[in-house]
This record gives C-alpha cells, sequence and structure tokens, in this order.
C-alpha cells in the first residue's frame, strides 16, 4: 500500500513547487530550496540581489508569493484587482524586510530577526493569515549600527525609523562587502 500523505503535507510541497520555481531557474547554485528554507540559508550574492529591490528582484518575490498563494505568476501580480493586491502588496513588504534585515544581521549591525528562523513559505502563509505582531516587529541595533551612538544618547529617533533610514547604506556596505570577499 503507498505512503498516506496528509493533505496539509501536500498543500505545502505544491506551495515550495510553486513559489520557489523561478527561483530554481534564477539561481541555479542553491542546492536546497524547501519547506523549510529560510532566508539566512540564502547565499550573500542571493540576498543582496533581492535586498537591492529591482524590477527583477521584485519579479522574482511576486512570483514566489503568487505561487506560494496558488494565485498564478509573478508577471500577473501587479494586475490584480486592489482588494487581492492590497494582501499581497503586505507580504511582499514583510518578505523584503525579512531580506533586508538579513542583509544588516550579516553586517552585524542587528541582533537577531524575530522569525528569522521561520521558512519563507511558513512565513508567507503566516502573513497572508493577517500580520501577527511578530511579523512586524524590528530587530534591535547593535553597537556595528552607524547610528548606534545617536540613538542610544538622547537622540529622539523613533528606532523603526533609524531602522529604516539605514536600509540604503546597509545594502551599499554589504554589496561592497560581497565584492570584497576572495572568489
Amino acid at each position: 500500500m503507498g505512503k498516506v500523505i496528509p493533505i496539509g503535507a501536500l498543500k505545502d510541497q505544491k506551495a515550495v513547487k510553486r513559489g520557489f520555481r523561478e527561483w530554481r531557474k534564477r539561481f541555479p547554485s542553491i542546492p536546497v530550496l524547501d519547506a523549510s528554507t529560510c532566508f539566512a540559508d540564502l547565499p550573500d550574492g542571493v540576498i543582496l540581489f533581492l535586498a537591492e529591490d529591482h524590477e527583477n528582484s521584485r519579479r522574482l518575490m511576486y512570483d514566489l508569493i503568487m505561487g506560494a498563494c496558488e494565485l498564478g505568476s509573478g508577471y500577473e501580480f501587479e494586475a490584480l484587482p486592489a482588494d487581492k493586491l492590497m494582501p499581497l502588496l503586505d507580504i511582499y513588504f514583510i518578505l523584503i524586510d525579512q531580506v533586508r534585515f538579513e542583509c544588516m544581521r550579516r553586517l552585524g549591525w542587528i541582533e537577531e530577526i524575530s522569525m528569522g528562523e521561520k521558512s519563507i513559505i511558513q512565513t508567507i502563509k503566516d502573513a497572508g493569515q493577517g500580520l501577527h505582531p511578530a511579523l512586524l516587529k524590528l530587530p534591535m541595533i547593535t553597537s556595528k549600527h552607524p547610528a548606534y551612538e545617536d540613538l542610544f544618547k538622547g537622540q529622539e529617533m523613533d528606532h523603526r525609523a533609524l531602522i529604516r533610514k539605514y536600509i540604503p547604506d546597509a545594502v551599499k556596505q554589504f554589496k561592497r562587502k560581497i565584492e570584497d570577499e576572495p572568489a
């Protein structure tokens, strides 16, 4: 008799297959993209590609979301009606935050990322069910962060604004770090 597979596991397998379809084409060097893959598992080059947020990286993220949610291709993302698009945009912004936080974590600028060990597919599924507070929690900066002194010397800067303000600098520095590493 054949092996019994729970329906939930089968749905997860399909979400992974569809969600990572374009990722497998774009990043054939990644050995495993599965239900347990989290952003911390991805190579520096992939994190940089996604963090730079250009048309190609957005399309890849859209395709991941659309595939994981069983809604079609990433090329259809922006053409969705507003009532379907808005929740997907929330998921996109959560994912792009996670990518950028991972970039900052690898620079040593932030401490652990809340839910950073959660798989990419599970993050999409959780975000699709509503914006859980843990998905929106920002990591704390470390003493290596360029604005560490400002935050802790009584400057009236909101932690959320501080993290977001330095995203472009983090991406640039991360790119330099990758370029400077020996091949």
